[in-house]
């Protein structure tokens, strides 16, 4: 269909079976990329979320499962791989995956420091490079990578989170230096509260930070996946070919304080 935006184009969406990645893969299934699901799970982390793979297919879209750790380098390579093979190349690659514990930091055990650090941060350098190649031979290419407004401004017990996506960040606009003449379009996207599997458990128990975080978002509702992935839809598509190195924050308002 003409009014399609991404048709005929291929997509490799990190952490696409739950919350944002979900979201994004099903809105490029429908505006008519072909989708490669990348994720260590196939089912949702919610009981109540649609399966990526029924949107998937309620849209008429190809798509492929890969299940990918995106801290392993050679998971990075078999999920860009799988695209390739399936599709002929890749247009696309959304670097969504990311995990979150929550620490003060002199109590942030090491194990959850390297985790988040390689997962949110590593996860998103290791599937760039293996992209990279298969990017550089598109005609549409595009690195959408997951910040978030922790990447721009501190927030209190997350040291290694505040640092991994502030990484993402900086990679971001560093990224889009070096492919700035291959014309690979290197953006990021950083979320604020985004109703979300990472978040649910304390949304539900814990009313405290629930209120703080209702006080710091000025628009009247956190966001819900739907948000991110309109945004996404944005930067994956020909409209933003001359917007690179830029993290737009999709946070109704929490980082204009």
């Amino acid at each position: 269909m003409a009014s399609q935006r991404l048709h005929g184009r291929t997509a490799l969406v990190t952490g696409a079976s739950s919350g944002i990645g979900n979201a994004i893969a099903a809105e490029f299934g429908r505006q008519g990329a072909n989708v490669v699901v990348a994720d260590i799970r196939k089912e949702p982390k919610l009981e109540d979320e649609r399966p990526v793979f029924e949107k998937l297919e309620e849209a008429g879209a190809d798509a492929t499962f890969v299940e990918t750790d995106v801290s392993s380098a050679d998971d990075a390579e078999a999920a860009v791989e799988t695209a390739v093979s399936e599709y002929g190349g890749l247009d696309i690659l959304v670097n969504n995956a990311g995990i979150y514990h929550q620490y003060q930091a002199h109590e942030t055990p090491d194990e959850a420091w390297n985790d988040i650090i390689d997962v949110n941060l590593g996860g998103t350098f290791l599937l760039t490079r293996a992209a990279i190649p298969a990017l550089r031979d598109s005609d549409n290419a595009k690195i959408i990578n997951l910040a978030s407004i922790y990447g721009l401004v501190g927030g209190e017990n997350s040291a290694a989170y505040c640092a991994s996506k502030g990484g993402v960040a900086n990679v971001t606009r560093q990224l889009s230096l070096d492919y700035a003449d291959d014309e690979v379009n290197v953006n990021a996207l950083a979320p604020g509260i985004i109703k979300t599997a990472q978040n649910h458990e304390w949304r539900e128990t814990d009313e405290d930070l629930l209120e703080d975080w209702e006080n710091r978002t000025p628009w009247p509702r956190f966001g819900e996946p739907e948000d991110i992935a309109d945004a996404a839809l944005f930067l994956a598509s020909d409209r933003s070919d001359f917007v690179t190195g830029h993290v737009l924050s999709v946070d109704g308002g929490w980082t204009a304080r």
